[in-house]
């Protein structure tokens, strides 16, 4: 298997949930205090540790690609996710977030690596899934550090759904086969992140209050 990246032998897997963040909410996993995994196709599936090959995509990258090229993007996310996460008090919709109480000095580059660890979450999901979307731009930004020009991002309270990732719902242009909008939802204790592929001149309600590292301020508001 090649990595989806940069094309090399993929041999590492992704989690689906963030390590860091699986720790945040299950401090204390091992075989005798597991957490239970539950998908559609199977339930109560035992975990004995957060490392657990369950956890992770199916569809692999190459070590560089999962450490070293995109360590940035992984301690960007850590960093906003722990910020939102124990926000005192308690996130919810409709709040302002700013964004220098996360990244001091840094929130434009740090708000694009945010984006880009969804980008490589979004193109695993891709590529495990066979999704009709196209996964070199996928590549591209992750390679060359740049933004995805059709991937948006909406942060927003949880709600007590627990903690991990929804399957993706696509949207597919009739007249062209191609995917035209795709949505998926990322979540971590009080935190749920709405990520969304959107070809231009898609109006979709989601989108009302997601962001674009090209339209990122300094705040950002919840959804």
């Amino acid at each position: 298997m090649k990595c989806w990246i940069c094309g090399n032998d993929a041999t590492t897997g992704e989690h689906k949930t963030k390590a860091s963040d699986l720790r945040a909410e299950f401090p204390d996993v091992t075989q005798k205090k597991p957490i239970f995994l539950h998908t559609d196709q199977e339930k109560n599936q035992k975990i004995g540790s957060v490392k657990s090959d369950k956890l992770k995509f199916n569809a692999r990258i190459c070590a560089e690609c999962n450490n070293a090229r995109t360590a940035n993007y992984d301690r960007a996310w850590e960093s906003l996710s722990k910020f939102l996460r124990e926000k005192d008090p308690p996130i919810k919709k409709g709040d302002l977030i700013c964004l220098d109480n996360v990244f001091s000095g840094s929130v434009a580059r740090s708000m694009l690596d945010v984006h880009l660890f969804f980008v490589k979450l979004f193109g695993c999901i891709i590529i495990e899934n066979g999704l009709p979307i196209d996964i070199v731009p996928f590549s591209e930004a992750i390679m060359c550090q740049k933004p995805h020009p059709k991937i948006y991002i909406a942060f927003g309270p949880a709600l007590d759904l627990g903690t991990g990732c929804t399957d993706m719902h696509v949207a597919i242009n009739n007249l062209n086969g191609k995917c035209a909008f795709a949505t998926w939802f990322y979540i971590t204790g009080s935190v749920l992140v709405n990520v969304m592929y959107a070809e231009p001149n898609e109006r979709r309600e989601g989108l009302i209050d997601a962001w674009h590292p090209s339209t990122i301020s300094n705040s950002i508001i919840l959804a």
